[in-house]
């Protein structure tokens, strides 16, 4: 047995030990942390940024490289090099690999603390580069390595070599809800955008501008409906809400010069839409995830696209629907086609991948497609590029990268059509750098520009409808993400049920189907959407509900039996009272455990205000209930219960020679036992 002193030494011998296993993990974690800080900051803040003085050249052109070499808190020096690698896709990750196919030094002996720039000058011959989209890297190489490194793209286009190809390009333009779900604004970031000085990156009054400054450019465009509602709604003078957020009421009247605002900024685009070389199409009212919506059998996405139609051409003045359709993300699904081509929509731009979903025969060269779903609705599908729309028109626009994929396809002698279509709802795209690529595009003749339209009638589909056999699960994961989801979904069903009971001409329907299609943006069901976004969508979700469960108070349903009855048969009589001042179509149901309604149990009825009464006959084989229900689309909205309680003759037998007996045993009692 140990004595008591060796077991206290063992005892702080293991303390000691575990104490300085502790304090050498936690140095190790310390150094590990300060390293990736060091290493965090040189590589957030450092790199070599590179531009290029022309979007293209030609083979024999002169090269002019502005570089920016900035080392952050470092002191470098060794051998800034340039090297150029063969044609490739901006997407592509190998695209800086292998072979280059030249190398030069730029300076032997560069040397650079904090930041050092230099212009290089060259040409396309000392670099060997022939005609194509060329990844360029500019680095800086030490003894130990590459230390900093920074990429650009060269596109070198020989014209006249084949004949030009056709670009389509396709802008869109949303905005995240601004206005309360009572139809307050609460932010006025709307009309920044109509400003003309100082001029936003993603200004609305750019595209008018751009229309006029470079009328050979053709330009389609896609306008979110909810962003022309709330701008025409603006014009018109508008409530802004306090600083507090409390509306209605708590507010205050916008100042003249918001309205004025809105108003130019809606004239401007209409001014759009009448020039020659702009095409607009047709939008949901929202851009929502038609995969989401269709994916839970709603239908939501045609309703969409209706009110979408309605609101682009009062606002815009078009004289007729467009017949182009815009698909959200340039995303679309087997179930959701029917959403677009049930509204009158003849064609619309894919992303690029959805062509490998596509069966059916297929021609050599076919550039468009006859796409079917599998209940036969049918649209013209024209397939963006996907590496012209992501570097252009999505979040990390790159014009150089755009013209080397433009290059490319006019090296190529696959395709002489290329599709530019934005997958997100506002490019990230600057006015000015976007000044810059129509002034480009102006110069080239090897590039001709086409609307949708002019190019769905350029390269009409010549083979049979094909069929898209493409689902997917549109939700992401994640708590805010899913959590939102499920307050929608449970909502919608009440929205939806409330719906199809009232007329389509009730004033307050069209307001609560907006409210209920901006709770479905894809602002709010985004997989990174933010707390604060979240509650927004939730403030519509939240009205919805109060209002349609406010409206449903005001019918009641009674449902009455006979206390006895003699036989199995009986009537009920169900009462209905409609307190609202619009009428509702529904379901009455009636139901109950053994019950048989030998007229109809369910029937259809139209519930004027007031009070009806509704004799329903039944039969039961013993006591039981019976319940009557307002339904519509299935879901119970209101509801009532009564027993039924039959009493054979048999037991009225009983029953009367119980209370006889029980008549008789008081009179004895009164009129014998009590005078004894």
């Amino acid at each position: 047995m140990n004595k008591p002193a060796d077991n206290i030494s063992l005892r702080r011998s293991k303390k000691l030990t575990v104490c300085l296993t502790l304090g050498v993990i936690l140095l190790l974690f310390l150094i590990v942390q300060s390293a990736v800080i060091k290493s965090g900051a040189l590589a957030g803040d450092a790199g070599i940024f590179v531009t290029t003085d022309k979007l293209v050249y030609g083979p024999g052109d002169k090269i002019g490289l502005n570089i920016n070499v900035d080392s952050g808190e470092e002191s470098l020096s060794g051998n800034l090099i340039i090297s150029v690698y063969p044609p490739a896709s901006p997407r592509a990750p190998e695209r800086l690999s292998g072979e280059p196919v030249s190398q030069a030094v730029i300076d032997q002996e560069f040397r650079v603390s904090g930041q050092n720039g230099l212009l290089y000058e060259t040409d396309v011959a000392k670099l060997s580069a022939g005609t194509g989209g060329f990844p360029v890297k500019i680095s800086l190489v030490g003894e130990q390595g590459e230390m900093l490194s920074g990429t650009t793209w060269l596109a070198v286009v020989e014209p006249g070599a084949r004949g030009p190809i056709d670009l389509v390009l396709l802008w869109t333009a949303g905005s995240p809800p601004e206005r309360g779900p009572q139809g307050v604004f609460e932010t006025i970031r709307l009309l920044e955008r109509c400003r003309d000085e100082p001029r936003t990156p993603d200004s609305l009054l750019q595209h008018h501008e751009m229309a006029a400054r470079y009328p050979n450019i053709r330009t389609t465009y896609a306008f979110e409906g909810s962003l022309l509602d709330q701008i025409s709604d603006m014009s018109d003078g508008f409530a802004l809400a306090a600083e507090n957020g409390d509306i209605p009421g708590a507010g205050e009247d916008a100042p003249l010069e918001a309205a004025q605002l809105a108003a130019s900024c809606l004239e401007s685009l209409r001014d759009l839409a009448e020039t020659g070389n702009a095409e607009i199409i047709a939008t949901p009212y929202q851009f929502a995830s038609l995969p989401l919506l269709a994916r839970e059998g709603w239908a939501d996405g045609s309703g969409q696209y209706r009110i979408g139609h309605d609101v682009l051409t009062s606002a815009l003045a078009l004289p007729a629907v467009p017949k182009g359709a815009y698909v959200p993300n340039l995303d679309l699904t087997t179930d959701s086609l029917r959403y677009v081509a049930a509204t009158g929509g003849e064609y619309a731009v894919l992303a690029g991948s959805i062509r490998q979903s596509v069966a059916g025969r297929i021609q050599p060269g076919e550039l468009l497609f006859r796409l079917r779903d599998l209940g036969g609705e049918r649209i013209t599908a024209i397939f963006a590029d996907d590496d012209a729309s992501a570097v252009l028109l999505g979040e990390a626009p790159d014009p150089n990268a755009f013209f080397a994929v433009l290059a490319n396809a006019y090296r190529s002698t696959e395709s002489p059509l290329v599709v530019a279509a934005s997958p997100v709802s506002n490019p990230a795209l600057t006015a000015d750098d976007r000044a810059r690529v129509y002034a480009e595009l102006s110069l080239q003749p090897w590039i001709q520009t086409l609307t949708l339209g002019q190019a769905k009638n350029k390269y009409r589909p010549g083979t049979e409808p094909v069929t898209l056999q493409r689902y997917v699960d549109p939700l992401e994961e994640g708590y805010i993400t899913r959590t939102y989801y499920q307050e929608l979904a449970r909502v919608h069903e009440l929205f939806e049920a409330y719906r199809v009971a009232v007329d389509t001409d009730e004033p307050k329907l069209l307001e609560l189907v907006k409210n209920m299609y901006t709770a479905e943006s894809g602002y709010f069901l985004r997989p990174n959407a933010s707390p604060e976004e979240a509650n927004l969508g939730l403030a519509y979700l939240e009205h919805v509900n109060s209002f349609v469960e406010g409206e449903l108070a005001g019918i009641e349903v009674k449902v009455k039996t006979p206390w006895l009855q003699r036989n199995a048969e009986g009537e009920a009589l169900v009462t209905i009272q409609n307190g609202n001042h619009y009428p509702f179509n529904m379901r009455l149901v009636l139901a109950g455990e053994a019950v048989e309604f030998p007229g109809e149990g369910s029937q259809d009825i139209r519930l004027q205000p007031g009070s009806m009464e509704i004799r329903v006959p039944y039969r039961s084989e013993g006591w039981s209930g019976i319940t009557a229900s307002l339904e519509s689309r299935g879901n119970s909205l209101v509801a009532d219960s009564a027993g039924i309680r039959p009493v054979t003759s048999r037991v009225w037998i009983v029953l009367i020679a119980g209370l006889l007996a029980t008549a008789g045993g008081a009179s004895y009692y009164l009129f014998v036992m009590r005078r004894r």
